[in-house]
């Protein structure tokens, strides 16, 4: 699984763009909002009531507390039996979405959805459906007319459901009858991917907490789509400050760039300090990271170095060198901690 064709990804930010701008959020205070017991701490029954917990709770992350939203069950929950009879309990494999899609409509005074019971039975399913749906209750809200179900989906990532879509965009289960992939989304993993990684850039969020939550396709294509957003800060901080623009087509957007590079792009084209400078090529390479810590160290043979950064801070360009230092010294501790959480796991 990929990233769609970079014509189709210039397309999906532009309709990302326009749902951003319609739903003119405060940018740094969306919520990642994840699959845990910290986000839906409630027990839930596959019942009407539960559903409405639910269905409020969720209200809430979207920013639509104060608008009536009902929701209606029909039919019996499917309990996921996979179907072949050799198998009851259905432990052999992941239920299926259900045949019949949930449904929104509008109403005097608020919106009605109709949700099929058996669509319970798979919780992924039914919980993205519930936030494409809000997507398009925010947008509807928002003044946007009549907006699409891809568009919808593309609110609900803005509004920090993109974890939940992007597990729904790639259902894989084994059965009796053998390994199956679904989808329970507008957009295909490829097409919610970039718009996701986007959004986690713009709201500072860090992409391992959503990656945690992931499985593992759905991790892949989202480590790559966060290099491609992390190759066009100038798309990203224009997304954060006037998305009006970007729907406008007023964007480029420029192939991956490697770690090293992206660290140096929009910097003032002064040359770091040598000793960060061989530190962060260190780190590129993936030497051992005690080596690329002695490249830092002040008591080091490269004190002379320390010396001379220590003589010019009162200049302009000590900001600079100190900015690369701190992002050096940030990487090593996050490699740090990779490596103390492997070797706790072995």
């Amino acid at each position: 699984m990929e990233l769609s064709d970079p014509a189709r990804l210039s397309l999906l930010v532009k309709r990302y763009a326009e749902a951003l701008a319609a739903l003119e959020l405060t940018h740094g205070e969306q919520p990642l909002v994840l699959p845990t017991a910290e986000w839906f701490p409630d027990t839930f029954t596959q019942d009407q009531e539960s559903m409405e917990r639910l269905l409020a709770r969720m209200q809430g992350y979207a920013g639509l507390e104060a608008v009536d939203i009902d929701v209606t069950l029909s039919g019996a929950v499917d309990k996921g039996s996979c179907g072949t009879g050799g198998c009851g309990s259905g432990a052999c494999g992941t239920a299926k979405p259900a045949a019949e899609a949930p449904e929104l409509s509008a109403r005097a005074g608020g919106y009605s959805i109709s949700m099929p019971a058996p669509a319970l039975g798979h919780p992924i399913a039914f919980t993205a459906s519930l936030a494409r749906m809000l997507g398009c209750v925010r947008l509807i809200e928002s003044g946007h007319a009549a907006p699409d179900a891809a568009m919808s989906e593309l609110a609900a990532v803005g509004l920090g459901f993109g974890v939940l879509l992007m597990e729904a965009s790639y259902l894989y289960s084994k059965s009796c009858g053998g390994p199956s992939v679904g989808r329970a989304s507008a957009l295909a993993l490829g097409d919610l991917a970039l718009p996701f990684a986007l959004f986690l850039l713009t709201e500072g969020h860090k992409p391992r907490r959503a990656a945690a939550e992931l499985a593992v396709t759905q991790r892949a294509v989202l480590d790559e789509a966060w290099a491609l957003a992390s190759s066009n800060r100038t798309l990203v901080e224009r997304l954060r400050k006037a998305p009006e623009r970007v729907a406008k087509g007023e964007f480029s957007l420029t192939e991956t760039r490697s770690w090293f590079s992206r660290l140096f792009s929009g910097k003032s084209g002064k040359k770091p300090l040598d000793a960060e400078a061989r530190a962060l090529e260190a780190l590129e390479r993936g030497d051992d990271l005690d080596a690329v810590a002695a490249l830092l160290d002040r008591n080091a043979p490269n004190a002379a170095v320390a010396a001379t950064a220590t003589a010019t801070a009162a200049k302009p360009s000590a900001r600079s060198n100190d900015d690369v230092r701190s992002l050096v010294d940030e990487a090593l501790a996050e490699l740090r901690a990779e490596r103390d959480a492997s070797s706790a796991a072995e």
